[in-house]
């Protein structure tokens, strides 16, 4: 038993080895490597030899470290648990020495890859189409030499375009009319009846309640409102320069020292302050309270725009040249209005404002002749009985004149706004000299007539004429200031 098992063991023993040489002549049948291994095999012929069971062993560690070609019955199963290991495919191909030749071995091969590499850099082809474009510009030649050039100019092209579009700039041509004082209503387009719809929503309402209260208390205050707004905006523009105090302003002139309703401006500044601090200029308010003031002795209602700023200057040297002296003639007026751009029809309709308030007796002194304290009349078309009336409440107790008595401007209707004053012209009682001549020019006096049958037509020429009164050189923008008080420039 002994023996026989020993010589089968011998038997064995020498049987072994040949199989093993004969099993290791023989090459690995493709059908024992896995899809994953064959797949990655063929390209490479070298693969088959050696180096393909040293990629299979990867999962038996053991037989890479004989290092021999060992047929063991375990590379059987060598090959079917590869499968759930073909992802880790790659990893073997780094560690391992030999991937590295095979890549470098198929030059011929790579081609192929970069091919799609240089496919996508194919950006240059795309180009050419860019040379139609320069085909159509006057220099072919440049076109065809290089497409590149080509569209650089084009780019060019559309970025000069905007700077002559931008260079112009549009605010140039506003500074100098807003910079300059105009003296007509040329900037009256720039204001607005809403102006204040945001910032003081209740000015309107609280100058109307000054001007109520103020003239509840002295009925003169209309008449004065009236005609400060006169003195401001025929000099300097409507910018309130002649509520400006101080020595050489406008008001320091002899022709305004008889100007009267500063308090009530200031007393609507005032409110406004507290309201609206720093937003409603007084020259908007000088507007605005002669509008109330004919609304409340009667006159129209009309519609006011606003937004002036207060202007900076006031100067007492402007006023002479300015405003129409009660001496003037209608030529001498008609210039005057026609230099801020009103006509002869403004003229007739203004001067209906003299229908309320009054005058004091050294404003129409022209008109009569004082001998040893007595006046006499030297002005022929003035009526007499009129002449008279004015001789009587000009003299002083003692049988002198008395410069300071005030006379009303428009006879038997001066605290109502109406039409009576045209009617008084035509019948010689008109107060100044200025009112007496509209009657003896033919174009005014037909105005006159018109006004004296129509109080309507006077109303309504009134509105359109005090528009473009308080329109005469208004500042905007940033020309002026808002003052804080009336009487003094911000400073």
């Amino acid at each position: 038993m002994n023996r026989g098992l020993g010589g089968a063991v011998v038997c064995s023993m020498l049987v072994l080895p040949a199989l093993l040489a004969l099993a290791a002549a023989q090459p690995p049948s493709p059908a024992a490597l896995s899809p994953a291994q064959s797949a990655s095999r063929p390209p490479s012929p070298t693969a088959a030899r050696a180096p393909a069971p040293s990629q299979s062993a990867p999962p038996p560690p053991p037989a890479a470290q004989a290092g021999k070609p060992s047929p063991s019955p375990r590379p059987a199963p060598a090959p079917v648990t590869p499968p759930p290991r073909a992802a880790p495919s790659p990893p073997p191909a780094s560690p391992v020495p030999a991937a590295p030749r095979p890549a470098q071995k198929p030059p011929s091969s790579p081609p192929a890859a970069p091919a799609p590499r240089q496919s996508s850099q194919p950006p240059a082809p795309p180009q050419a189409p860019p040379a139609p474009r320069p085909a159509p510009t006057p220099p072919p030649p440049t076109s065809a030499a290089s497409p590149r050039p080509t569209p650089s100019p084009a780019a060019p092209a559309p970025r000069q375009s905007p700077p002559p579009a931008a260079s112009p700039p549009p605010p140039a041509p506003p500074q100098p009319s807003s910079n300059s004082t105009p003296s007509t209503s040329s900037t009256l387009g720039q204001l607005s009846p809403s102006f204040y719809a945001e910032s003081c929503p209740g000015v309107e309402l609280a100058v109307r309640d000054v001007v109520r209260s103020a003239s509840t208390l002295d009925p003169s205050i209309p008449g004065k409102l009236l005609r400060l707004v006169f003195h401001d905006c025929f000099v300097e523009g409507c910018d309130a320069s002649v509520l400006i105090q101080g020595n050489g302003t406008e008001r320091t002139d002899p022709a305004n020292l008889s100007l009267g309703g500063f308090n009530v401006i200031d007393a609507a500044k005032r409110l406004l302050e507290v309201v609206c601090p720093a937003t409603v200029s007084c020259s908007d308010i000088i507007v605005l309270a002669a509008r109330d003031a004919v609304v409340f002795t009667g006159g129209p209602a009309v519609p006011v725009s606003l937004g002036r700023r207060d202007g900076l200057v006031s100067l007492a040297s402007n006023v002479r040249r300015n405003i129409i002296d009660t001496g003037f003639s209608v030529d001498a007026m008609a210039a005057s209005f026609t230099a801020k751009g009103l006509t002869l029809d403004d003229l007739v309709t203004l001067s209906g404002g003299h229908t309320i308030g009054s005058a004091h007796c050294n404003t129409f002194r022209e008109r009569f002749q004082v001998t040893n304290g007595s006046m006499t009349p030297v002005d022929g078309s003035m009526n007499t009985d009129y002449a008279g009336e004015l001789i009587r409440a000009c003299s002083a107790a003692n049988g002198t004149v008395s410069a300071g008595a005030a006379v009303a401007c428009d006879s038997g209707s001066a605290s109502a706004f109406d039409n009576r004053y045209f009617a008084n012209l035509l019948e010689g009682r008109g107060l100044l000299r200025t009112d007496a001549v509209l009657v003896q020019n033919a174009t005014t006096r037909a105005k006159v007539e018109e006004f004296a049958r129509s109080q309507d037509g006077f109303f309504a020429s009134w509105a359109e004429s005090y528009a473009r009164l308080t329109g005469l050189g208004v500042k905007t923008g940033a020309d002026g200031e808002i003052r804080r008080t009336c009487s003094s420039v911000n400073g």
